[in-house]
């Protein structure tokens, strides 16, 4: 997403936990038009940093792309806790709490004319698939 977004001259900033993995993309764009900022959404208070960095750096922010998100491929009684709570603070609570900042940030600072929240899910989060129950339960509560 973020590609297309620059390849079509608009502006990113691209959030994730390894920075270091978009140096290829960040050599391609210039700081005005790419941002990259580390961000681990289990940790409420990086998001928070992140947009206020974002509007330190452009003043505000018109789209947010919720997208981080993984799986453990495991029957349910076979999950360790831990595994399954780690997935939890990614999926679930991490995807609410940049839901939370980002609307709060349209309100705030975007006003009058808001913003845009897209964030990403996964079909299961409607229909279960075998050996992905956490997960699942991970998506229907987005």
């Amino acid at each position: 997403m973020a590609e297309l977004v620059l390849k079509n001259g608009g502006i990113v900033i691209a959030t994730l936990r390894k920075p270091e993995v978009l140096s290829d993309l960040k050599a391609q764009y210039p700081g005005d038009r790419l941002l990259v900022l580390k961000l681990d959404v289990t940790r409420p208070h990086e998001i928070v940093d992140t947009f206020a960095k974002a509007k330190e750096a452009f003043g505000r922010i018109d789209v947010v792309f919720n997208n981080a998100g993984y799986s453990v491929l495991a029957e349910v009684e076979g999950t360790p806790e831990e595994q399954a709570r780690a997935m939890f603070d990614v999926n679930f609570w991490g995807a609410t709490n940049v839901s939370r900042e980002a609307v709060k940030f349209f309100r705030e600072v975007n006003k009058p004319t808001g913003g845009r929240l897209i964030n990403v899910s996964s079909i299961v989060g409607l229909k279960v698939a075998p050996a992905l129950g956490y997960y699942t339960a991970t998506k229907h509560g987005e």
